[in-house]
């Protein structure tokens, strides 16, 4: 094996990838979110979601629910 050098520590190397899994988990939790509600995700609420990551959570619960007509 090979020791390849490195000008960080590995510790502070991870934590930039925190911020990244939170903004993943978020966006996973929306999709949850939105399909329990029956809300219609379309590509300008899933850019929404993408961008804004942790604060898209409260903008999914205040959708409005996709109206179902029962014939």
């Amino acid at each position: 094996m090979r020791y390849i050098p490195c000008d960080g520590h590995l510790e502070f190397t991870m934590t930039a990838y925190i911020p990244a899994l939170i903004w993943l988990i978020s966006a996973v939790a929306c999709i949850g979110i939105a399909k329990r509600r029956h809300v219609k995700p379309t590509a300008a609420w899933k850019i929404v979601v993408t961008l804004l990551g942790p604060l898209a959570i409260p903008m999914v619960l205040l959708a409005q629910p996709e109206k179902f007509n029962r014939a």
